[in-house]
C-alpha cells in the first residue's frame, strides 16, 4: 500500500493494483492538478467522506472525473445527494458513476489482475459537533483493505472511536480542526490505538503552529502507536500490496 498526502485531508491511495483519491478539497486543488496525467487518468475511484469544501471541491472533482473516465465516486449519502445535482459550474455526477456509501456499507472494487479485491467500508456516520447551533452533516469514515494486507482507516471530520479503527494498521486522523481541541485528539488516539497514525487536516494551521499539534499528538499517543509525519515527498509505503 502506498499513501500520498496531497495537502490537508486529500490522499492518493494505491492498494492491490487500484488507485483511490480521497477527499479532493479546495486546499488540495493545486496538488491534485499537479499529479501525473497518466496517474490521474488511471484512478479507479474517488472517495468523499463528507460535503465540506475542504474535503470536496466540485470544480476539482469534475476535472478529475473528466480525466479519469472510468473512476466511480463513492460518497457519504448526504454528499452523494448533492453530487447528483449540478452546482455552479460543476455538472451533476452521472448516476452510473455515483454510489452513496453510508456507515455500515461495504463496497468492493473488482480484483485487478493478480491482486485481491479492494474492500471499502464506511464507518461512523456523523461529522463532529462544530457548535450546537449548527446542524451536523453526515461523515462516512473509511476502512480500506485488500485480503490480509494492511488496513487503512480514514476518519474524515470525526474523532469517534468506532470499533473498526481499534488497533488498525494505519490511521489518517485529523490532527487539528476548528471543531476539536488537542485533548480530544489524544483521547481518540488512546481509545483506538492504531499501529501507525498519520496526521491530516492540518492546512488550517500555520507553518509555525502545525508542529505544536503534531508534537503533542506524538508525545501523548498511547504505547504501541507511532505518530509519523509525512516525508518531504508526502509518500509513505506500508508493507507489500
Amino acid at each position: 500500500m502506498k499513501i500520498r498526502h496531497l495537502v490537508h485531508s486529500c490522499l492518493l491511495v494505491e492498494i492491490a493494483g487500484r488507485r483511490l483519491l480521497v477527499d479532493p478539497g479546495g486546499f488540495s486543488a493545486e496538488a491534485v492538478r499537479g499529479l501525473d496525467a497518466e496517474l490521474l487518468s488511471g484512478l479507479d475511484a474517488v472517495l468523499i467522506t463528507h460535503e465540506h469544501p475542504d474535503h470536496l471541491d466540485r470544480a476539482l472533482l469534475q476535472e478529475v472525473l473528466d480525466r479519469a473516465g472510468d473512476a466511480e465516486v463513492l460518497a457519504e449519502p448526504e454528499t452523494a445527494a448533492l453530487l447528483a445535482e449540478p452546482a455552479g459550474d460543476a455538472a451533476a455526477v452521472p448516476a452510473q458513476r455515483l454510489l452513496a456509501l453510508a456507515a455500515g456499507d461495504v463496497h468492493e472494487l473488482p480484483a485487478a489482475p493478480g491482486e485481491q479485491a479492494v474492500r471499502i467500508e464506511a464507518v461512523g456516520g456523523s461529522h463532529a459537533v462544530i457548535h450546537p447551533d449548527l446542524p451536523r452533516v453526515g461523515n462516512s469514515g473509511l476502512v480500506l483493505s485488500a485480503g490480509d494486507g494492511p488496513r487503512l482507516g480514514i476518519t474524515g471530520d470525526s474523532l469517534e472511536p468506532v470499533p473498526q479503527f481499534r488497533g488498525i494498521d494505519v490511521l489518517a486522523f485529523a490532527v487539528v480542526a476548528p471543531w476539536s481541541k488537542i485533548g480530544e485528539t489524544i483521547d481518540f488516539l488512546r481509545a483506538v490505538g492504531p499501529v501507525l497514525a498519520l496526521p491530516v487536516h492540518e492546512a488550517i494551521a500555520s507553518d509555525a503552529g502545525r508542529p505544536i499539534f503534531l508534537r503533542q499528538a506524538t508525545n501523548l499517543a498511547p504505547e504501541g502507536t507511532e505518530v509519523r509525519d509525512w516525508p518531504t515527498d508526502g509518500v509513505i509505503e506500508i508493507g507489500a500490496d
